[in-house]
């Protein structure tokens, strides 16, 4: 995946997701962000800065949600998903963190066992394709946070 097919995955997702076009529940002060085209919110991570694909902010500047979108899974990216997942507030109805992790079609389980074997709370694991015409689609996969975010 090129950087111009993840930053469209991410954007589509920030777009479609935070909120869904037909959420009622969304706090009016939340602000969602990405970190595409510049990067514009971190947290700290070992000593340096990390920029989340996706950040969702109240307006007091907390955050409340946080999204990251991966081509591929390895161990070496576990620790900088349990900073993303403890920076992400837990009020979900289950009390797991608002992390959500976004992974091509067909290693969402991958993506649930590492984040289970690194003891990483998450709202939702969720599965996207692009297809050759540019379209993307998103597929909830297991959701642990809130059952109303279970939905394409």
């Amino acid at each position: 995946m090129t950087r111009e097919q993840h930053d469209a995955v991410v954007t589509h997702i920030a777009r479609t997701r935070f909120p869904f076009h037909d959420q009622k529940d969304w706090p009016a002060d939340y602000v969602t962000l990405t970190n595409v085209a510049r990067p514009t919110r971190s947290i700290p991570h070992q000593g340096r800065e990390h920029f989340p694909d996706i950040v969702i902010v109240n307006t007091k500047g907390e955050i409340r949600e946080i999204g990251e979108v991966e081509e591929t899974l390895d161990e070496a990216k576990a620790p900088i998903w349990k900073t993303c997942s403890a920076a992400a507030d837990n009020l979900t109805e289950t009390g797991n963190r608002h992390f959500f992790l976004y992974v091509p079609a067909g290693l969402e389980d991958k993506a649930v066992a590492l984040l289970d074997r690194h003891a990483i709370s998450f709202a939702g694991v969720r599965g996207f394709t692009r297809d050759a015409a540019g379209a993307i689609r998103i597929t909830p996969h297991v959701t642990r946070g809130d059952s109303k975010d279970h939905r394409e």
